[in-house]
């Protein structure tokens, strides 16, 4: 026998379980330890017949708990705060002797984690916890309905399983209403609830600075930056996704400053882009190489060719770009002082360095620098510069950096020898994905560079050594296989999920109401086939009927009006056979009044003419 009771538990402490999972990585560590705790003393208590503490101290609990979320929440920090106190209050409810009331209260604020995980991030992930929690809700309930009635109700396990068969049924019958308002949901490009994460941390991309050592905390995470659809195929190696630049240095951090201009992009081989970003925290976009033009409408180009958003991007954000393989950007109108700039109190060894690099002209000087780097220092994310001069530490003590130290060096070498020059930020490389047939970018592929002017234009040199940006990829084959499976199926669920927006909307019931249409057509073009058909059904019979012989359309006549009064001719019996049956004597008169005559044309070996026809006839009407 499979008691109720332990199967409501049971469940209850699943969908508990999926809520805090769903938010789990969100939250401060200390409140997910907390949880865990009055988890597993709550289901100590109710599995092992446990006791519970008094009910009035953990109401006091509960009330603290929210009092504390007052005092930390702010419209800048908003979610985390709630989804912690959430989970604290649903630890409480777990350490409570549970009634009706206490099981639905855990159902709540489980949903309510999992809506809190949206805000936060939407993958596939939270199709699978939604379902769990879903059938979990539907099903706990309706076996709570048997359980408040009877709190030892049990049943046997063939009963048990129908039951939750016919059970099941519901959230089954109920997933495709889920899709029908999922479709018709009016809804926006922007998420109504941004302003909630302004204060999330993107874990991608960069912000409008970049300090020396910023990268190198990117480059240690291995999770999806960007991934990119393309109209032709990229260098797995050494392709450069272009974000933002940045011109000014105070010795430490890079900034955006004064950048007017008017810029174009020249040469290279056209390359089209489908991108979705993840999370960043920041406004800027990126794309392939040297971008031309990103499709999105609170989007702005600003004069050094960077992609700005209007709003932060606190989720995923899909767009269409066009880039130039290998082009160049042209610039005009722009202050070649704010190329030049240089901290104050720079280093003098730093100033004796550039001296002797600098060659006849421009360019030989910027491949004397960029040479000079490459071969005199090398690679590392370990044990970088963190003095209060950490570029001359590079360059003169611990000749190891990771590639903002590189770019820097390089810039600031170059401004010493008036050649304007800037730091650009982005990644470098991408994986390719042959399961969905796209690209990956790891945030650890992030990377700095520097573009010069030189006659007028921007060219991008790298002076950071050659680090394959594969080499810290996944060498296990099947693993590697695994995972882009597992991100092929992100990919799709993105695509037809996340990013469901309007136009998409749109195009659905466009879409739908052609299929109606045709659907439509076809089953008018049917009536009228059918109509078509009995008509013609009809006049085949009405012509069969008027080519039949007099004695055959009489008879036929005759035998359909008897069975009007409930007589029916059987197959081999005669004529005044058939009439001697009838019961009513008036009727039989009249029909073996129309029996003789019919047999007195019939059997006299001539054909009933049109005269015949008409007397037997007014016989029949007569019956």
């Amino acid at each position: 026998m499979i008691k109720v009771k332990k199967v409501v538990f049971f469940i209850s402490y699943i969908i508990g379980l999926v809520g805090f999972i769903s938010v789990a990585k969100y939250v401060n560590p200390v409140f997910s330890l907390s949880f865990l705790v009055m988890l597993l003393v709550g289901g100590i208590s109710d599995f092992k017949k446990g006791r519970y503490l008094p009910r009035l101290m953990l109401n006091i609990f509960s009330l603290i708990v929210v009092l504390f979320l007052a005092v930390r929440v702010s419209l800048e920090n908003m979610v985390i705060p709630v989804v912690e106190t959430l989970l604290l209050l649903l630890g409480i409810k777990f350490l409570e002797k549970k009634e009706f009331r206490d099981f639905m209260q855990i159902y709540v604020i489980s949903i309510f984690l999992l809506a809190g995980s949206a805000l936060l991030s939407i993958n596939i992930t939270f199709m699978l916890y939604f379902f769990v929690i879903f059938f979990g809700v539907v099903i706990s309930v309706i076996l709570l309905t048997y359980y408040s009635q009877d709190k030892n109700i049990s049943f046997d396990r063939e009963t048990f399983r129908k039951l939750i068969l016919n059970i099941s049924l519901i959230p089954i019958a109920a997933i495709p209403v889920t899709a029908l308002i999922f479709t018709v949901l009016p809804r926006t490009e922007y998420p109504v609830f941004n302003f909630l994460n302004t204060s999330g941390k993107g874990k991608t991309g960069f912000s409008d600075t970049v300090q020396l050592g910023d990268v190198s905390e990117i480059q240690e995470d291995s999770a999806v930056a960007l991934r990119i659809k393309t109209d032709k195929k990229l260098d797995l190696e050494n392709t450069y996704i272009r974000g933002i630049t940045l011109n000014f240095f105070d010795g430490k951090r890079w900034y955006r400053r004064n950048l007017y201009e008017t810029s174009f992009v020249k040469g290279g081989e056209t390359v089209e882009q489908e991108i979705i970003v993840e999370p960043t925290g920041n406004r800027f976009l990126f794309a392939v190489d040297v971008p031309v033009k990103i499709f999105r409408k609170d989007v702005k180009l600003e004069g050094d060719r960077v992609f700005v958003s209007y709003r932060r991007i606190f989720s995923r954000v899909k767009y269409r770009a066009i880039s130039k393989y290998g082009g160049y950007i042209v610039s005009s109108d722009l202050n070649i002082n704010d190329y030049l700039q240089l901290p104050s109190h720079l280093d003098k060894n730093i100033v004796e360095l550039a001296r002797r690099l600098k060659g006849k002209n421009a360019i030989e000087t910027v491949v004397n620098v960029v040479k000079y780097l490459k071969r005199n220092y090398h690679y590392t994310l370990k044990n970088l510069s963190v003095s209060n001069n950490p570029l001359s530490s590079f360059l003169f003590e611990k000749k190891a950096g990771n590639c903002e130290f590189f770019a820097s060096a390089g810039a600031v070498l170059l401004r010493i020898n008036k050649i304007p020059t800037r730091l650009v930020a982005g990644y470098r490389g991408v994986r390719y994905n042959e399961v969905g047939d796209y690209y990956i970018v790891p945030n650890r592929y992030a990377h700095t560079w520097i573009e010069v002017y030189i006659d007028g234009k921007w060219v991008r040199y790298d002076p950071t050594p050659s680090v394959p940006v594969s080499k810290n990829d996944g060498k296990n084959p099947i693993i590697d296989r695994i995972k882009k499976i597992l991100d092929a199926v992100e990919y799709a669920y993105i695509n037809s999920i996340v990013d469901f927006n309007v136009k998409k909307q749109i195009a659905t019931f466009q879409y739908i109401g052609n299929m109606f249409y045709h659907i439509k057509s076809l089953f008018i073009y049917g009536i009228y086939l059918g109509i078509t058909i009995v008509i013609l059904f009809l006049l085949f019979k009405a012509l069969r009927q008027f080519r039949l012989p007099y004695e055959k359309k009489v008879l036929n006549m005759f035998l359909k009006k008897m069975e009007q009064y409930g007589y029916t001719k059987k197959e081999n019996e005669g004529l005044e056979e058939f009439v001697d049956r009838i019961d009513e004597n008036r009727l039989r008169e009249k029909a073996l009044q129309f029996v003789v005559a019919f047999e007195n044309v019939y059997y006299r070996d001539k054909k009933i003419d049109k005269n015949d026809y008409k007397r037997l006839i007014s016989i029949i009407r007569d019956i």
